[in-house]
């Protein structure tokens, strides 16, 4: 007679977890796809103030969220979840988002048209750069959209709107995960856990940023060389030192020499992206975020020179983080929006006799690896509502160091509308 072999219960409830759930109805992905180059981001001068607000928010989200650890975020993604959501807003909700966003004067209408304007013209930019914005809405089949805010979504957002059942979290999360996997190239692979989904979900809005680049150079003259990356001492916060793989490069690059940190910018293939180096002249960061809040971006790539050959020493690295951003918005004055009975989204759902919706949670997972070849990186946001009831060198050469061999600043950035698509900092911890 055969022995019964007794498995505990704890250990089958271990192994189903593990098992990954099978999408079969995966959510559609829409984002424009140019197949023809533009010389430029065309933005009027209002638009151009936009841009100058988004990139000032940019800087006060992340002193706001920086611990003093690596740190890769989306100030970009972030703001097209928001402007999605505001769009399903009203009264001192949708006045608190579009401020903190930049749009506090021109309104909805406003974010709505210059958030088409990007999503259409930045992939367009350089279409040898890989830069995806994608946007999705998954939606509690209990509770429809209007119509009025699904057409918008989808007409100035390529939101991808999808109806189901919110009865099995695993599958809920399972499909979220799916579209994250498949809106980066598979660089973020998972954003939610089904334990973080609340059981009065009523939707998810959802924005994936996708940038995957080559350094500008050839295969002859790359702008880093593998067998140049070596060993090298990096200089922690607290003035201890660790080994990191530093890559190096001799070339003209522009840069500025401001107070209290330098700037070196990096170009990506064909001089329309960048990544922006900003080390601060001693081992923390906090002093230089804090100049940044009150710096315009635009006033810092514009002192950039171009007259000198730079020595540069630049870390190899790979972050990821995942934060929760409800605390943070909050500070930086986005409140009402998560006040359950005080939060005005009546322009989102259609109506339901004594329900009322807010935001629960908003999340983002980001990443970034930097290496010889160039850099990836992606951002994915998720929004979750609920309900209740109820450069050129003079004749001389000159050259300076630019050793990022302590804890500084990086922006990725598109140089003809000034966007910020990614912003971190690199403490090499």
């Amino acid at each position: 007679m055969k022995k019964a072999i007794l498995i505990p219960v704890a250990c089958l409830l271990a192994m189903v977890s593990c098992q990954k759930i099978k999408v079969t109805d995966p959510i559609t992905m829409e984002s424009p796809s140019p197949t023809e180059q533009i010389t430029k981001v065309t933005l009027n001068e209002t638009e151009q103030g936009y841009m100058a607000a988004g990139n000032a928010m940019a800087f006060r989200f992340m002193d706001q969220v920086y611990d003093g650890n690596n740190l890769i975020i989306s100030p970009l993604s972030l703001q097209y979840a928001l402007a999605m959501t505001a769009n399903g807003a009203s009264g001192q909700t949708l006045q608190e988002i579009i401020d903190f966003l930049g749009y506090g004067k021109e309104g909805i209408d406003a974010l709505n048209a210059y958030s088409r304007k990007l999503i259409e013209q930045l992939p367009a930019v350089d279409i040898n750069v890989a830069l995806k914005l994608t946007d999705a809405i998954l939606v509690n089949d209990e509770f429809p959209l209007l119509p009025s805010f699904e057409e918008t979504v989808e007409s100035n957002y390529y939101a991808a709107v999808e109806s189901m059942p919110f009865t099995n979290p695993n599958y809920t999360a399972a499909r979220i995960n799916e579209w994250a996997s498949r809106s980066t190239n598979g660089f973020i692979d998972k954003v939610l856990d089904e334990k973080e989904l609340s059981p009065d979900a009523v939707a998810y809005l959802m924005n994936a940023l996708y940038f995957k680049a080559k350094w500008a150079g050839t295969d002859y003259e790359p702008m880093f060389r593998e067998y140049a990356t070596r060993k090298e001492d990096f200089t922690l916060t607290d003035g201890s030192t660790k080994q990191v793989d530093m890559m190096r490069n001799v070339q003209y690059h522009r840069y500025a020499i401001r107070d209290g940190y330098k700037v070196l910018a990096l170009p990506y293939a064909h001089n329309k992206y960048y990544m922006y180096i900003l080390l601060p002249d001693g081992n923390d960061v906090k002093p230089l975020l804090e100049k940044l809040k009150t710096t315009p971006w635009g006033e810092i790539t514009g002192s950039l020179l171009g007259d000198a050959e730079v020595h540069l020493k630049l870390p190899k690295f790979d972050i990821e983080n995942k934060l929760y951003l409800k605390e943070t918005l909050d500070a930086l004055g986005v409140k009402r929006a998560f006040q359950e009975n005080l939060a005005q989204f009546d322009r989102m759902f259609v109506p339901k006799p004594n329900t009322c919706f807010w935001i629960e949670k908003v999340i983002q997972k980001a990443r970034i690896s930097v290496a010889e070849w160039g850099t990836e990186a992606a951002a994915v946001t998720v929004v979750e509502m609920v309900k209740e009831s109820a450069a050129f060198p003079g004749e001389e050469t000159k050259r300076i160091d630019f050793f990022a061999d302590h804890p500084f600043v990086y922006v990725i950035g598109e140089v003809t509308s000034g966007a910020i698509l990614f912003e971190g900092v690199y403490t090499g911890k």
